[in-house]
């Protein structure tokens, strides 16, 4: 105890002596406090905000409790999968998906008279967020005649199911030389990965 004493007696004298310490203590104490004050509001403002957003939840899922038309909502909601599904193209295997996107590439190009004509699968992966759901894509590589492109465009935009053209690329080599690279992709539903 007796050094704890004569350590602290001449900081205890030097602070009782010297104003200038004492208001700098004072300042420090003070920022610290407003410090701790405002730190602490914020998480009481972000704990508020959580209870409003959590109150919120609850009494809108209270709402959707005392609705008397569920049976509508679910063929309502039925109805737009039906709708959903048709849109997309289906397939059990990326295999599969990329067989029929095949033969619908090659049903787009038919009669379009390409010559050197070269069909080759693309990137097929699921697509993130969506379980169930694969984006596959394929390529054409192909000799045109002038005039052929605009055909093929308007053949992939009008085809029954969707397509995506993802690149498209025209270019000239020589005069009667034309070649044409085509991306296509389509979304399947129902694609099961392939075990390897």
């Amino acid at each position: 105890m007796n050094a704890l004493n004569r350590l602290l007696a001449p900081l205890a004298a030097e602070f009782a002596g010297n104003a200038r310490l004492r208001w700098g203590v004072w300042l420090i104490l003070g920022i610290v406090l407003f410090y701790f004050v405002l730190s602490r509001s914020e998480r009481v403002v972000a704990v508020h905000e959580e209870y409003a957003a959590e109150a919120e939840r609850l009494m809108k899922a209270e709402t959707l409790l005392e609705r008397r038309d569920w049976p509508e909502l679910l063929e309502a909601e039925r109805k737009t999968h039906r709708e959903l599904t048709a849109v997309f193209w289906q397939a059990e295997t990326e295999g599969l998906a990329q067989a029929k996107l095949q033969a619908a590439l090659n049903g787009v190009v038919e009669g379009l008279r390409l010559l050197d004509a070269q069909v080759r699968p693309g990137l097929s992966r699921p697509v993130p967020d969506l379980p169930g759901i694969w984006r596959v894509q394929i390529r054409l590589d192909a000799q045109y005649r002038p005039g052929v492109e605009l055909r093929l465009i308007h053949a992939v935009a009008t085809y029954s199911k969707k397509l995506i053209v993802d690149h498209l690329d025209l270019y000239r080599r020589r005069r009667q030389d034309s070649r044409l690279a085509l991306s296509l992709s389509a979304y399947f539903v129902g694609v099961e990965a392939e075990r390897g």
